[in-house]
């Protein structure tokens, strides 16, 4: 079987990760290659993902998949998942595969998808302190004293939501693109814009694609009963499936949902 989990970000993507990850025979990116895909309009590299994903399953190569390697937590992940001898479940989690739900699921009937859902005023707190730009007190002073000398902005945030110049909001090349963007007044007001639009389109592929989509609640993410019946959907037999703490309420600066912002 293989698994594709989505979720706005700041959603329990990882903590999904990690409950597939603790069973017997699987594997779970989380965020594998972000490099090589928008948000929409590159469906190339993400069907050749899950056309990876199989030939795996079917016996192949596991070093055959492609990923970020650029990413230390990814290249970590990728060596794993090299020395594994053995796979039934594979799979990747990233807020990027909304846009391409449809075409995985026309493309390979053997997919799951599992979609992460959160309260959208504790989304997007956790969004706004996830994008700050996170200085050591040397480094802030440093940068302060430089944008004053060189007339350049200093940055205190990114913003991934909204289309801007660079000039109030720090670009990232990488991630800016996979993110859709919004008109707003705010870059809060986007971000509940994104995670409206989010629910609303997940909601809508949960009916049309009932057997093979379902939402995932982070708050019963360490629920025993509850982790059975997303194990079950994901093909894991009632018993062989292996209970986690997957969801453990970590700081949410320590959390690795988009791992495009990092201490400077």
């Amino acid at each position: 079987m293989i698994v594709i989990g989505l979720g706005t970000g700041r959603s329990g993507t990882n903590s999904l990760a990690t409950l597939i990850r603790a069973q017997r025979d699987a594997f779970c990116f989380h965020e594998m290659n972000p490099a090589c895909v928008r948000f929409a309009g590159t469906p190339r590299p993400i069907l050749n993902a899950v056309d990876e994903f199989q030939a795996v399953l079917d016996g192949g190569e596991p070093s055959n998949i492609t990923v970020d390697i650029t990413r230390p937590v990814v290249a970590n992940d990728y060596d794993k998942l090299c020395k594994m001898t053995k796979l039934r479940l594979i799979g990747d989690v990233a807020f990027y595969y909304l846009s391409y739900v449809e075409a995985i699921a026309a493309h390979n009937p053997n997919v799951r998808f599992l979609c992460m859902r959160r309260d959208i005023d504790m989304t997007v707190e956790s969004w706004t302190k996830k994008l700050r730009v996170s200085r050591w007190p040397s480094k802030l002073v440093a940068d302060k004293l430089g944008s004053l000398i060189m007339r350049a902005p200093f940055y205190k945030t990114s913003n991934p939501f909204m289309d801007h110049d660079g000039s109030e909001w720090e670009l990232d090349p990488v991630w800016d693109k996979c993110f859709p963007k919004f008109n707003a007044p705010s870059m809060q007001d986007a971000i509940r814009k994104y995670c409206e639009f989010y629910y609303a389109e997940a909601a809508r592929l949960a009916a049309q694609l009932a057997p093979v989509f379902r939402f995932v609640d982070i708050d019963r993410m360490n629920d025993r009963d509850y982790q059975s019946k997303v194990l079950e959907f994901a093909g894991i037999p009632n018993c062989e499936r292996v209970y986690t703490i997957a969801h453990t309420n970590r700081s949410e600066d320590q959390t690795d949902d988009h791992q495009g912002i990092q201490k400077k």
